[in-house]
């Protein structure tokens, strides 16, 4: 019962001031009280040494009416406040100043709430730049800072990592798993923004004639048998491929690229994209920036790629281990039969078919 009582009074403490505002105004009004909470009261003109001499009796009697009005709209309005909006107006010594405090709360609460949603439902578009959604979070944190409710570096911080666009995701993934997120600034998180616009500039200023090259140094063409499910880990391959179309969910088909191979022979990589797979532990993963190689007989996953993301290989007996440096989180677990290491995992196709 005691419990209960609190919680009532805890939510009767809290002043609805839109509420209690046009409720107050109603009756201020009917009681011909209003105009001076709206207008207030002049300073006691009998005690203005200048107007001593010309005051007229009229005049102070004018101001005494306004005086006794005033002490009643002001006990009329404390008497309809919650405890806890009584106390924080006690030092108002008129119905104007009353009101006027209450009134300049509740816009800052109302800025307040306003801002914290923004902060909250803040996602960056796809085509806008790190920096600059990086620029935007931080300008509305200031902002909650001005009004006594700052977020921290680390609350800024995994905000943003946290609302970046699907196609920023390994970006985030890599910061997350390389990174103490605790320890970064938002001065050492613009530097790594700034750096990544810079080299995404670079890259699209590149002739667009001139294809890239990636290296699979560890594997030929050689016609041996892999089951679609099987993945090989490579640490001679600079990037994820796979030879099966069906497996992607999303493909740019505009990114192509040469892949050189140990014997220095080139086959052609016919599109970038997302690989999504189950687990052994039933968890869906996706595997980013898989390149579509036609001409490849098996799947491949570039361990040096998988560093990248702060995923490193333990090896034990002919089993290998593949997880986060920082976090632990497991990737997965390789077996080897002669072959090399690699995964089976349970692709989720997509449904790209040409």
């Amino acid at each position: 019962m005691a419990a209960a009582n609190k919680q009532q009074d805890d939510v009767f403490d809290d002043l609805n001031y839109e509420i209690w505002a046009r409720i107050a105004k109603t009756t201020l009004t009917e009681k011909g009280l209003w105009d001076v909470v709206e207008n207030g009261v002049p300073p006691d003109p009998s005690k203005i040494p200048e107007l001593g001499a010309t005051i007229q009796p009229e005049e102070i009697s004018k101001w005494r009416d306004l005086a006794v009005k005033d002490m009643k709209a002001l006990q009329i309005l404390q008497s309809s406040l919650t405890d806890s909006a009584f106390r924080k107006t006690l030092s108002a010594s008129s119905a104007k100043v009353l009101w006027d405090l209450l009134e300049k709360g509740n816009n800052e609460q109302a800025k307040l709430r306003r801002l914290e949603k923004q902060f909250e439902e803040l996602t960056m578009d796809e085509a806008e730049p790190t920096n600059s959604y990086l620029d935007k979070v931080i300008e509305i944190a200031e902002q909650l800072r001005r009004l006594k409710n700052g977020k921290s570096d680390y609350q800024v911080v995994t905000k943003v990592l946290g609302s970046l666009s699907e196609s920023h995701e390994d970006l985030a993934t890599l910061l997350e798993e390389r990174s103490d997120l605790k320890k970064m600034t938002l001065k050492s998180l613009a530097v790594v923004f700034n750096r990544y616009e810079s080299l995404k500039r670079e890259s699209q200023s590149r002739n667009p004639n001139e294809l890239p090259v990636y290296e699979m140094n560890s594997v030929t063409l050689a016609h041996e048998t892999f089951d679609e499910d099987m993945w090989t880990i490579s640490s001679g391959t600079t990037n994820h491929m796979t030879p099966y179309l069906k497996f992607f969910t999303t493909l740019d088909r505009t990114h192509r690229a040469r892949v050189k191979l140990i014997n220095g022979s080139f086959i052609m990589a016919e599109g970038r994209g997302d690989v999504k797979i189950m687990t052994k532990e039933g968890k869906k993963k996706t595997i980013k920036n898989v390149l579509f190689v036609p001409d490849l007989y098996r799947n491949v996953l570039s361990l040096g790629q998988l560093g990248q993301l702060g995923y490193m290989m333990i090896t034990s007996g002919n089993k290998c281990i593949l997880k986060g440096e920082k976090t632990g989180k497991v990737f997965g677990e390789t077996v080897t039969d002669g072959r090399g290491y690699f995964m089976r995992y349970q692709v989720i196709e997509g449904n790209l078919t040409s």
